[in-house]
């Protein structure tokens, strides 16, 4: 029987440990919380409703071993953990996950400073809501986007200040509309971060570039960055394991999935998998036990917030652009809440991104499916549709703005 080890308990680890699991191998996950908290990206759920945990709690095997440790460093076939035991396995999937980046500020001990940095912190910051009047926001830019969402709904008043993107940023005429969404709830959107919290006791106001903003609750969401756990694994430009598209690393009998990984040579994006924790686990889990799954050729990205729908479908390659094929935008904005960009190659046409915003949460399956390789022209003239949507409209004004030489 193969004897596969899964170091992390998170989303990527618990998919890849079932799926393991499923085609017979002996699993063992090392994972150093006794009991893991919900999956990261639901945490925003808990400023308005709680959330079970479930997890490996809830669909552990009785069979499958878990290790309530935490892994000290892993290399071929060999894990050490903290007290210094070394296990060996036939092939190890490390699903170490993301940390928080800190953020240190003078002022953040002050009371009326959350930290979104765990999901009791979400939990808190629900219970303070109804005491809230004026609050600002600031951090990474779609979490921020959410909790400025979430508390709208509670009549609080919000400034949302963005000072990045974890997962590159929006088109800017998506961003525009976005903002003006937003704006219609109340919500001020600007770019910048804060400097220090001031007040007598809890506080009262922050500092952002040299201005002074009143405020009774100052709120951080925080980025993540990739928490590799100590190997020789080669590392990619954010500082995650690289894998190549069956999430194996430079290892072969050593695989990668979720936060602390990124895919190799991508070229849109940073091609970190930390937005697809479950997808990437179950290929990794897959792939240790001897299959050849490939996660798939394209990646989608999505966020519901003041009423919008936002979804991005971006192209994966892993292979250098040359000068022939760089890629060129076309973008509309088609109303006050509804725009389309489409990004594509300059001299092939093919599209290798879309991106659409409307009032109403886009489906992803309404998206066009550009992991074929599909071109400019065949968008513009609605893959065989009869409807005449924003995304052929802007392929059309593609055409005319990069007309074949």
């Amino acid at each position: 029987m193969v004897r596969i080890c899964v170091i992390g308990g998170g989303s990527a680890g618990e998919e890849a440990a079932f799926e393991a699991d499923l085609r017979g191998a002996e699993v063992t996950i090392v994972e150093r919380e006794a009991d893991r908290q919900p999956p990261w990206k639901s945490w925003p759920e808990l400023i308005s409703q709680s959330l079970a945990s479930g997890g490996l709690n809830g669909r552990r095997k009785s069979f499958m071993s878990v290790l309530t440790s935490e892994a000290r460093s892993a290399g071929p076939s060999l894990v050490t953990l903290s007290k210094g035991d070394k296990l060996r396995f036939d092939s190890i999937v490390v699903a170490t996950g993301s940390r928080f980046k800190p953020v240190p500020f003078p002022g953040a001990r002050k009371p009326g400073v959350f930290i979104l940095d765990g999901a009791e912190k979400y939990e808190e910051l629900g219970r303070a809501c109804p005491s809230i009047d004026e609050a600002v926001v600031v951090g990474e830019g779609y979490r921020g986007l959410e909790v400025a969402d979430r508390l709208c709904n509670f009549g609080v008043g919000v400034l949302l200040l963005i000072s990045c993107w974890q997962h590159d940023a929006p088109a800017q005429v998506v961003v525009d509309v976005i903002e003006d969404a937003a704006r219609e709830r109340g919500i001020e959107v600007k770019r910048g971060g804060v400097s220090r919290a001031v007040g007598n006791g809890r506080v009262e106001a922050v500092m952002s570039d040299g201005s002074v903003i009143p405020c009774d609750t100052l709120i951080v969401a925080p980025p993540r960055v990739p928490n590799p756990i100590p190997s020789l694994l080669r590392l990619g430009q954010t500082g995650a394991i690289e894998v190549d598209g069956t999430m194996r690393t430079s290892e072969s009998s050593m695989f990668a999935a979720g936060g602390c990984a990124e895919l190799r040579g991508s070229i849109l994006g940073s091609g970190a998998l930390a937005a697809e924790p479950s997808l990437s686990g179950r290929i990794a889990g897959s792939n240790s036990t001897g299959s050849t799954h490939s996660i798939g050729g394209a990646r989608i990205d999505q966020l519901r917030v003041f009423g919008l729908g936002w979804s991005r479908i971006r192209r994966r390659t892993g292979s250098p652009m040359s000068f022939e094929s760089r890629v060129e935008t076309v973008s509309r904005r088609w109303g006050p809440t509804s725009a389309c960009v489409i990004m594509h190659e300059r001299f092939s046409e093919r599209v290798v991104g879309v991106e659409s915003i409307q009032p109403s949460a886009s489906s992803p399956a309404g998206l066009p499916p550009i992991a074929a390789g599909v071109t400019l022209e065949a968008l513009a003239y609605g893959l065989g549709s009869s409807d005449i949507s924003q995304i052929s409209e802007t392929a059309r004004l593609g055409l005319r703005e990069w007309p074949r030489s």
